[in-house]
């Protein structure tokens, strides 16, 4: 149940900002209230310079009102605008990164808030004594302030945001910190010596739906008293359709399970392995990779024709691919007790690099300047990389040179490829120090 409570919240998280603000202007209408008409002697104890009459006050709350409902019209107009440049020239995924930025969607909400609150307000003024001073006005006063304030982030927000070198920086930025944690768990992950597995139980997905996250604390209770690991193959992202294979269950000792028992217990440890109608893209680091991908592959269609920005995000992508690889495991363990690990099994060195560069590589290839910075990116991930690593990233690298040098028009074109290859080839391991390349930034 907390499990669907959390996913229903992430999933309506944009109508909640707007909500936020709307009951907060709420709490200010019950203590204009409060002051005005439940405990107006409560008033004596405020600075005069914080009342205001009632006539300025009926005044200010009616044209104030008119002001909130224009300039939620007006930002709710911008905002669309720079989602409709984000879907055009960046990608439509990312549209839903700058909705969830802050000082977005949250100054709609104050806008509304402000709305209700005004036209509330005037209710209770209409009925008050005309020389009683109030504090219903001098909160409206400090509400705007704080409603400038917000709209002034949010123009500062998207003059920064339209601008593409800061988008790929956003997106950068998460992506390196979800990996850097993830790097850190591979390190510090470590399974079972070898025992042989008395029994095999195969977990399947309970909803079609993809695979969101994993209740890791759950999945541990539920199997206290299970001497084991519990496998989990299916990578999060991932689409499943209802009772396809997710993980698997292997145990050192002989359960005692079968028939309803056995499918009840199989169907809860399924309810951990949380499933959603959208993607998680707050923890998941393959969701930021592929939205780089999508930046560089919209900048090498011919409607946008921008190399240079693609080239920029297939450095970025180097980086974080490079980080990734800098860890011997390729697996995670969530959780554990003394005697079962709940274990994560990542995507392979073979996977992520397909999954990042297929693309790009199959649409740039022919660009002399993109297959470049594709090679030399290449080159970098091969430097970041721990030792196990090296051998698939040096592989990938020599199908990737024969691919862009193919496609290549001239010998001229070729040449830089085949300098990067020549280098890449005789001092791949001479061009770094791989303790300073690995530190965090």
């Amino acid at each position: 149940m907390f499990n669907k409570i959390k996913i229903g919240l992430l999933n309506h998280r944009n109508i909640i900002r707007i909500v936020k603000y709307i009951l907060i202007s709420v709490v200010l209408l019950w203590v204009s209230w409060f002051f005005d008409y439940r405990s107006p002697q409560l008033k004596k104890a405020l600075p005069k310079i914080l009342l205001l009459s009632p006539e300025v006050t009926s005044s200010f709350l009616s044209n104030l009102s008119g002001t909130f409902l224009t300039v939620t019209t007006f930002t709710f107009t911008t905002i669309l605008t720079v989602l409709g440049k984000y879907s055009d020239s960046f990608s439509p995924r990312i549209v839903q990164d700058f909705i969830d930025k802050p000082n977005v969607l949250s100054l709609v909400g104050i806008y509304i808030g402000g709305f209700f609150y005004t036209v509330l307000a005037l209710f209770m003024v209409q009925n008050i004594d005309l020389e009683v001073p109030l504090v219903g006005g001098t909160l409206a006063v400090f509400y705007a302030i704080a409603a400038m304030i917000s709209f002034i982030l949010f123009v500062r927000r998207v003059l920064a945001d339209i601008k593409l070198t800061s988008v790929v920086d956003n997106i950068y930025d998460k992506a390196y910190r979800l990996i850097q944690e993830e790097a850190k768990r591979r390190k510090a992950s470590e399974r079972f010596e070898s025992e042989d597995c008395q029994d095999t139980i195969k977990i399947y997905a309970n909803k079609t739906g993809f695979f969101y996250d994993i209740d890791s604390q759950g999945l541990l209770s539920q199997l206290k008293e299970v001497k084991g690991e519990l496998v989990i193959d299916k990578k999060i992202g991932q689409y499943l359709s209802k009772g396809v294979y997710i993980a698997e269950l292997r145990t050192f000792e002989k359960l005692d399970l079968a028939g309803e028992e056995k499918e009840d217990f199989l169907s809860k440890l399924a309810s951990f392995l949380l499933v959603n109608d959208s993607k998680n893209d707050h923890q998941d680091y393959h969701h930021e990779i592929t939205n780089l991908v999508e930046i560089a592959l919209k900048a090498l269609s011919p409607g946008i024709n921008d190399p240079n920005s693609a080239i920029e995000a297939i450095q970025k992508l180097s980086l974080l691919l490079g980080q990734l690889f800098s860890t011997e495991n390729f697996y995670v363990v969530l959780n554990e007790s003394d005697q079962l690990k709940i274990i994560y099994n990542g995507y392979s060195v073979q996977e992520e690099l397909t999954a990042s560069f297929a693309q790009i590589i199959h649409y740039g290839k022919a660009d002399p300047l993109v297959a470049k910075a594709i090679l030399e990116s290449l080159y970098m991930v091969y430097m970041i990389s721990a030792e196990s690593v090296k051998g698939h990233v040096k592989a990938y690298v020599d199908a990737v040179y024969k691919i862009c040098r193919q496609a290549m028009a001239t010998d001229l074109d070729k040449r830089p490829l085949d300098a990067i290859y020549q280098d890449f080839s005789q001092h791949r391991d001479e061009h770094s120090n791989e303790e300073a390349i690995r530190e965090e930034d």
